[in-house]
């Protein structure tokens, strides 16, 4: 079953559509989140060669399909949540630095779980994990949960793949 997601803003083609149209149960437990309008505003930020929703919604996808892999059935709910939330800020990280004035590689993760939490209510420990942690090793706390480690390993797997088709585009790296 192909995934009719044309209803909100994001028509194109784009990566968070075709990775949500690749699996119905990823899908089922995506969509409340990528249809909300609070999801929205993340939209039109870039990050590297793609919007912070495609990369979230790639990196959320691709951690689900390993976690499943891997045999994880238990928190998939949450580790789909956490990944999709995992960079909720809203500012171009290009030109702007979080609300707290520091750097953003150090602050963004703290800033994105207020917002998600200010849009969609308090997460659960794990989800709360995955969004703080994700930067790890750049920040100084691991992650405490094998679905954290996921997460946060796919991350910068999507991250550097973003980077390199934006280099082979011309467009540069993008995170100067």
């Amino acid at each position: 079953m192909e995934a009719d997601i044309s209803a909100n803003s994001f028509e194109r083609a784009s990566k968070e559509s075709r990775l949500l149209g690749r699996d119905e149960q990823f899908r089922c437990l995506a969509e409340d989140l990528v249809r909300s309008p609070e999801y929205d505003t993340i939209r039109g930020l870039s990050h590297h060669d793609a919007s912070l929703a495609d990369h979230s919604v790639a990196v959320a996808y691709y951690a689900f399909v390993i976690a499943r892999r891997l045999g994880f059935r238990r928190n998939l709910v949450e580790l789909a949540r956490g990944a999709l939330l995992h960079d909720f800020f809203h500012y171009d990280w290009r030109v702007s630095r979080p609300r707290s004035g520091g750097l953003h590689g150090f602050d963004h993760p703290r800033e994105a779980l207020e917002n998600a939490e200010t849009a969609y209510g308090p997460l659960s420990r794990l989800e709360r994990d995955i969004v703080l942690r994700h930067m790890w090793p750049l920040t100084p706390i691991p992650p405490r949960y094998a679905e954290s480690i996921i997460v946060c390993i796919v991350d910068k797997a999507v991250s550097i793949g973003e980077s390199w088709r934006s280099l082979r585009s011309g467009k540069g790296l993008g995170v100067l």
